[in-house]
């Protein structure tokens, strides 16, 4: 059940990412995560995910929050448990509404 219920979670996330990088609605920026941070957002949620969502290919989704602006970030897992620099700074890396 914890498994199921893990995956239920994961793929909700990627999910909203997804349709979150499909709206065309909101005028959406890419910035760097560390950018992002130094702009005073907070984070809000860090999910796994893997699975057919993701190619089977391990990924966390990152959420930030300032206001009423949301960012999303996603991470190839080794990438974000290292905290890897050129990720950090990839300033494509996440969306910012």
């Amino acid at each position: 059940m914890k498994k199921s219920c893990a995956f239920a979670v994961a793929s909700a996330a990627v999910a909203a990412f997804a349709a979150l990088l499909a709206a065309d609605a909101f005028a959406q920026q890419q910035q760097s995560f560390k950018t992002i941070l130094g702009k005073g957002y907070e984070i809000k949620t860090v999910t796994f995910a893997r699975g057919e969502a993701t190619d089977n290919r391990e990924i966390f989704v990152v959420t930030l929050q300032k206001e009423t602006s949301v960012a999303v970030c996603y991470f190839a897992a080794a990438n974000w448990i290292n905290l890897s620099p050129a990720s950090l700074d990839d300033s494509k890396r996440c969306d910012v509404r």
